[in-house]
């Protein structure tokens, strides 16, 4: 970005009263530069930046203000991300029953939005698989894809969800939030996200 104060005015060795008009005009050039990069990214998600959120962003945060799962937004797209401990034991794709009011409040959110298709991706950490758990799910590809499904099957088998609406994804460790080369950091890589799309979307 060229500064106005940057360009030789002939003649000229002071900018004298004219330097605050230069300063101002600066402050405007990039604030029009900030604005201008907030339009090329809308415009990559054909998201309007003054627009109100989805409902069902607010319907989420009402119930999900506080605890372990997070509820964010991507442009049009609602996350909610669960902690993979949450959702299942060490080397289990099987939903513990601790999380069923994580379920019964998600599934109320859901069943008010009924139009919205549901993505829910399973992510976990860089941890190569070993003995039975490899054995059942040759990589983290299926791992992370088995238990998607198992909390697909949850919303639909016990809390009457449509299983049109929802499609699985498995991202193994290719999706990371954190780093892997700690404890903490494979913790916060094992997830679920829930991607709920605008109703345009398919």
């Amino acid at each position: 970005m060229i500064s106005l104060l940057a360009i030789g005015l002939p003649g000229c060795m002071s900018l004298g009263p004219n330097a605050d008009m230069v300063d101002q005009l600066n402050r405007e050039i990039i604030a029009l530069h900030n604005r201008n990069e907030i339009l090329e990214k809308t415009a990559l998600t054909c998201d309007d930046p003054e627009a109100p959120p989805p409902a069902i962003f607010a319907d989420l945060n009402q119930v999900f203000y506080e605890g372990d799962v997070e509820v964010s937004r991507d442009g049009s797209i609602v996350l909610v991300t669960i902690p993979g401990s949450t959702l299942f034991a060490s080397g289990s794709v099987r939903v513990r029953k601790e999380a069923e009011m994580i379920f019964d409040l998600l599934s109320t959110a859901l069943n008010g939005h009924p139009d919205q298709h549901v993505r829910v991706v399973g992510h976990t950490d860089d941890t190569p698989l070993t003995g039975r758990l490899m054995r059942t799910y040759p990589s983290n590809w299926e791992l992370s894809s088995a238990r998607a499904a198992s909390v697909i099957r949850a919303f639909v088998n016990d809390y009457g969800a449509s299983a049109e609406r929802f499609s699985v994804a498995g991202r193994a460790e290719f999706d990371p939030i954190s780093d892997n080369t700690t404890s903490a950091g494979r913790s916060a890589n094992r997830r679920v996200t829930l991607e709920i799309l605008p109703t345009e979307v398919p």
